[in-house]
């Protein structure tokens, strides 16, 4: 039966790596296993004196792996039946919930701000050759966190009179896209969005908890009202092992805006050297 089905780990220590605990080093080992299918769904992982002497960790930094992996629903432990395979990094809905929509809240959501700055520019690479940003912006790095483990960290700006607008501490407890949305309502008209993946440098490194060079995924996002005024704009990384995409899209929505799903002549030409 899987349930009773026991995977031993091959002798591998962990490196040690710079700004990132060992048991968070040995969870994203885990969980990357669990998403490659080594750990299928429903099996067991070894003991934690085995675990700790296949790997060459300590004890304890097993046992707050495997207490954060349990904290994210992947994993369950049980006295005198052991610790098995809950669900599987994708199936996390909440998590992926947090990254996908703008407006989404899992309680284990947590915001952690870095920086306010101002005045601040928006850097050109985040504008479109048409795009008009406001004169003034606010800059809000922040830190997003789920579980108490760090998955996102964002550079965002937003219009000086926008943000001023907006309720006390937004920037602490919720999405600033989504504040705007909610503030402008009607004014806001086309979002547009670009991902690309890259290794971590060690200051991104530092903030996501996460080895050096690691695969990231950069989302570039900015909001444009009826005439090209920047009402948002932001860049965002997030860890490779936690970032999960997944949207539905209107068979109308298609049809009416191939761009979508496939690059314009204006975004072509966009990327024309010279």
């Amino acid at each position: 039966m899987m349930e009773d089905r026991f995977i031993a780990g091959e002798r591998q220590e962990l490196p040690a790596e710079r700004g990132v605990t060992q048991y968070q080093r040995l969870a994203s080992l885990l969980r990357h296993r669990i998403a490659k299918g080594e750990y299928p769904l429903g099996a067991q992982l070894p003991p934690m004196t085995q675990l700790a002497g296949d790997l060459g960790v300590a004890v304890v930094s097993v046992r707050q792996a495997y207490e954060l992996l349990a904290r994210e629903g992947l994993i369950r432990s049980q006295r005198g039946v052991g610790t098995h395979v809950a669900a599987l990094p994708a199936k996390v809905g909440d998590l992926q919930l947090a990254i996908n929509d703008p407006f989404a809240a899992p309680l284990a959501l947590a915001f952690e701000i870095l920086e306010v700055r101002r005045p601040a520019a928006v850097p050109q690479e985040l504008l479109g050759p048409d795009d008009r940003p406001a004169a003034e912006n606010v800059c809000v790095r922040k830190l997003h966190t789920y579980s108490g483990e760090p998955f996102c960290y964002a550079e965002i700006y937003v219009p000086t009179p926008v943000f001023e607008a907006l309720p006390r501490d937004t920037a602490k407890k919720r999405k600033l896209l989504a504040a705007v949305l909610d503030e402008l309502g009607a004014r806001c008209r086309r979002v547009r969005q670009r991902m690309t993946v890259m290794p971590a440098d060690y200051p991104l490194c530092d903030m996501l908890k996460i080895p050096f060079a690691s695969p990231v995924a950069k989302m570039s996002r900015r909001l444009v009202d009826g005439k090209g005024n920047v009402l948002y704009a932001g860049v965002t990384w997030y860890r490779g092992d936690r970032y999960v995409s997944e949207i539905d899209i209107p068979i109308a929505a298609l049809k009416s805006a191939p761009g979508i799903t496939e690059p314009q002549p204006r975004a072509i030409a966009e990327r024309q050297p010279g």
